[in-house]
């Protein structure tokens, strides 16, 4: 992967441009670094094969070029780097993780430079030139877990009345918890409090003794990665028997498990968990596991996890939007958005997405914002619970 080379500077439709350069402003350390790094692996990982295989056919085999930018989990500084991106170095189209606060500092620059965006996590647009493979807050995140409990108490006689929310302090988080008390009462379920765990922190313990002292029949909620694994320590600290549902790096990533070391993983994330994922190893899609079957043969430094392959389906939507836009000018390219069509059967297709994938030209989300619900077995794998269509087996819920 080439992290510097020559500007884009096309010369119109079709030619003229042997390289393509593009942005990618990434949380390669930080709070945030494991998006980052396991993105930006994925993204690479795709990026070189279409290279390798003849770059965009339009435009004569030009290659894909990339600039990698730290912003080191700051929002400051994501929008330092979108502005040297762009004013600088001339690219014609910037691609991040760019979570929620990321989005939005970057979102003037969008609109200053007129350049397009993609974020690979974002759960809101605050830009015209800004689209995301990421969630609505309410309509995604909020609506899967709400239908989710829904679909166990009616199927399952669960019994869950009631519901404590516990998320990541920051925009996202709030925003998810914000539409789940709008959502859960439409289902008879009773928020009965919200006990947000702050961003980065290193214990979790008395979050969870708070919530254990609510004694919810379920707690919901949207953590990141980091705070997942440190959730997940506090509740096997603390032996909860909460049942928790939330999304998605925080509870579905393998990093979590990884990190929470085979015990305290079994002991927790395999029992009384189920998570929200946009992507998991376990979900019935031939495309998927042709694709997890190859790079597990490549053996890759990298946890190849839902942020390796969130940001291996992102190389797949800036060769879609090139071969589209036939040229490296940042306008066409964002027009192109509106032509993205990855097919539901194509191999360049890993997310669960029924009708295939495309953005709304409104929201400048994905039109199908169908998320997973997973379960966690005891060797570490991962079965699909829900939605019907890409489950593997019904999920384990005591009545």
């Amino acid at each position: 992967m080439t992290l510097a080379a020559a500007c884009g500077g096309g010369e119109g439709e079709g030619g003229g441009t042997d390289s393509i350069k593009i942005g990618a402003i990434q949380p390669l350390t930080g709070a945030l670094a494991a998006y980052g790094e396991e993105s930006q692996a994925g993204f690479e990982y795709i990026v070189d094969q279409i290279n390798e295989s003849g770059g965009i056919e339009c435009m004569d085999g030009a290659t894909i070029d990339v600039e990698v930018a730290d912003e080191a989990s700051d929002p400051g500084k994501a929008a330092t780097e979108a502005r040297r991106l762009a004013g600088q170095e001339g690219v014609s189209l910037i691609v991040g993780s760019l979570l929620s606060s990321q989005m939005a500092s970057v979102s003037p620059v969008a609109d200053q430079f007129q350049i397009p965006v993609l974020s690979l996590f974002g759960g809101g647009t605050n830009s015209e030139y800004l689209y995301t493979m990421g969630l609505p807050y309410k309509e995604g995140y909020g609506e899967t877990m709400t239908k989710f409990i829904d679909e166990i108490n009616q199927k399952y006689d669960a019994g869950i009345q009631t519901a404590a929310l516990t998320s990541s302090n920051y925009e996202a988080g709030q925003q998810v918890d914000n539409g789940l008390e709008e959502l859960l009462p439409e289902i008879g379920v009773e928020v009965v409090g919200r006990v947000p765990v702050e961003t980065g922190g290193k214990d979790y313990k008395p979050a969870v003794t708070k919530l254990n002292a609510l004694n919810p029949d379920v707690v919901l909620g949207l953590v990141t990665t980091e705070d997942g694994v440190t959730l997940h320590q506090a509740r096997g600290a603390t032996d909860s028997q909460l049942l928790f549902v939330g999304g998605t790096g925080g509870y579905a990533d393998p990093y979590v498990w990884e990190s929470l070391g085979d015990a305290t993983a079994k002991k927790v994330l395999a029992n009384n968990t189920f998570a929200m994922a946009s992507f998991s190893a376990g979900a019935k899609s031939e495309q998927l596991q042709s694709f997890l079957t190859e790079v597990g043969e490549a053996d890759l430094d990298v946890t190849i996890g839902q942020n390796f392959v969130q940001g291996a389906q992102a190389a797949w939507v800036v060769k879609n939007l090139l071969e589209s836009a036939c040229e490296d000018d940042p306008q066409a390219i964002y027009e192109a958005f509106q032509d993205v069509e990855i097919a539901a059967d194509s191999d360049e297709l890993y997310l669960p997405k029924s009708e295939g994938l495309q953005f709304d030209e409104e929201t400048r989300f994905m039109r199908d914002t169908t998320a997973l619900i997973v379960e966690w077995n005891e060797d570490g794998t991962q079965d699909v619970v829900f939605p019907p269509e890409f489950a593997t087996r019904e999920p384990g819920v005591d009545k």
